[in-house]
């Protein structure tokens, strides 16, 4: 079996390398843009390609001979168009690509939250991405998730930093909006796990933490692990724009501008609904939040 990584060079493509190498033996292609950060190429079953996923002659060749894609893609930090759009168009290009290819199975990390529900347009992008990909004719699998703990997750850091550099935090109204963090190594646990589990169909499967909270739940528990004082103050008239502002000046510069806009999805509820993890993936045992906090 040979492995691609379409989007190798973010947070969870980075990790989700080291498990596979580490895990099996097989081959492991990772496309990368131009001007991506350097991935290690210390594993001669590692080979890494450029690759502009906006650019649709770029990725035929790439995915040649590949059973297994990993999609890892998102545009918000690009300037070259609305990045709605331009993951839109990635996805088509791909799925045109992997058809070409004759890719069998898609696997691909969105985000959880309600279709009928009004999305943030991150989230909705999310999941629109993952209906694109359905349209090609691979198997798709669309791990829906929320919040990852770990060490260079943009949410979790965003969270790390408003402990770390605000004793008085004034949490607006979305502080109290529901979500279901799971622990990076949970979450690479379900996208190694999904290129072998068997499925009659593409599905969609939401997974998460064995806990749903606030998110001032989330933050008075880092609070408390990290042996901080601090003192919430609930202000439900802050608007959403503000908590976007906020992180230019708490968080780091390389999170601010794509945790400007997760930030919006932020009132939306991240929570699963299903138990399809549960019966694809029994194997799974996903941590308490506090065996995952970094």
């Amino acid at each position: 079996m040979k492995i691609a990584i379409i989007g190798a060079s973010g947070y969870i493509g980075l990790n989700l390398i080291g498990q596979l190498l580490k895990n099996n033996n097989e081959d492991v292609l990772v496309a990368v843009s131009k001007h991506a950060s350097s991935i290690p190429l210390s594993n001669n079953r590692l080979e890494k390609v450029d690759c502009d996923i906006l650019a649709s002659k770029d990725i035929a060749p790439i995915l040649e001979g590949c059973d297994v894609v990993y999609y890892l893609i998102h545009m918000m930090a690009q300037d070259k168009m609305d990045f709605v759009k331009a993951e839109e168009l990635s996805a088509q290009n791909f799925v045109q690509a992997s058809k070409a290819a004759h890719v069998k199975r898609i696997i691909y990390l969105g985000g959880l939250g309600d279709d009928k529900e009004h999305l943030s347009r991150h989230l909705a992008s999310r999941h629109h991405t993952g209906e694109i990909l359905r349209l090609g004719t691979a198997e798709v699998i669309e791990l829906r998730a929320s919040m990852v703990i770990g060490d260079g997750s943009i949410s979790y850091d965003i969270i790390k930093s408003l402990v770390h550099k605000l004793p008085i935090l004034t949490i607006p109204k979305w502080s109290k909006t529901m979500t279901q963090p799971i622990g990076l190594s949970d979450a690479l646990d379900y996208l190694t796990a999904a290129k072998t589990v068997q499925i009659e169909h593409s599905e969609i499967v939401e997974i998460g933490g064995p806990e749903q909270m606030s998110y001032r739940d989330l933050m008075e528990r880092y609070a408390k692990w990290e042996h901080k004082k601090a003192i919430f103050i609930y202000l439900p008239i802050i608007p959403i724009g503000i908590s976007a502002w906020w992180l230019n000046l708490f968080t780091p510069k390389k999170h601010a501008k794509v945790g400007r806009v997760m930030v919006e999805s932020l009132v939306n509820p991240m929570v699963v609904t299903t138990n399809r993890a549960t019966q694809l993936f029994p194997q799974i045992k996903p941590k308490l939040l506090e065996d995952v906090f970094v």
